[in-house]
């Protein structure tokens, strides 16, 4: 595991962007998506994980997108569930890939389930140890922490794919509400750290313990009854 402070992420020579979600079409996200084609491999291609929902046509526009910032051409993942996750050819995909966009949804937990202990997610990893940056916006974010709930209620708390095992991460963190959610699954699993990141910002974590912020906001750090900000 890499260390900056009281944060631990996956080892790997490409960079883990958590983003807080955000409309790509409307330039909500559009600082963090530039950011992030900074830190791949043009020549490889972009990979688009919907495992949480979206259709095609979402996805080949945002493809279309990233076309546009000056991005390589892509492909969507046909990953929409377990069976998916464990095909050959779909793994190859996900190591062949220079950025792993894994969208946001409704549904985290199909995400979660679709990918957890697979060989899709072992190809993930192996993407990212050769240099790939990994995006999780919003669900995506979740994702990647030690643990998940759908609706933050605390008694249906399930494990993420671990990639920060000890961080809870809050996408579209904002107000009171969001603040309450993550302290409620902190309280679930004390030995953890909170990550509340705003929409249209992301926490990057790279090689060699780098952090950066991306995205005119800050991204709060939970710990017990401690919270600190953390914004470049």
């Amino acid at each position: 595991m890499t260390q900056a402070g009281p944060l631990h992420w996956r080892t790997g020579a490409g960079w883990l962007v958590l983003g807080g979600g955000g409309n790509w079409r409307t330039g909500e996200t559009g600082d963090v998506d530039a950011a992030a084609l900074g830190w791949v491999y043009l020549d490889r291609p972009i990979a688009v994980l919907l495992a949480a929902g979206g259709s095609s046509a979402d996805g080949e526009a945002l493809l279309d997108y990233f076309a546009e910032l000056g991005g390589p051409n892509g492909y969507i993942l046909p990953i929409h569930g377990p069976a998916d996750a464990q095909r050959t050819e779909n793994c190859q995909l996900l190591a062949e890939a220079g950025l792993v966009y894994i969208g946001d949804g409704p549904d985290l937990l199909g995400l979660i389930h679709s990918l957890r202990e697979s060989p899709a997610l072992t190809a993930l990893g192996h993407a990212f140890g050769d240099g790939a940056a990994i995006v999780g916006m919003g669900v995506g974010a979740i994702a990647l922490g030690a643990w998940v709930t759908d609706q933050g209620i605390a008694d249906q708390i399930e494990p993420g794919w671990g990639w920060l095992p000890g961080a809870i991460v809050e996408p579209h963190f904002a107000g009171t509400e969001s603040s309450n959610r993550l302290r409620s699954l902190l309280n679930t699993h004390p030995d953890c750290l909170g990550l509340g990141i705003p929409t249209g910002v992301a926490l990057a974590l790279g090689p060699n313990g780098r952090v950066e912020t991306v995205g005119e906001g800050q991204v709060t750090v939970v710990l017990g009854k401690i919270d600190h900000k953390s914004g470049e």
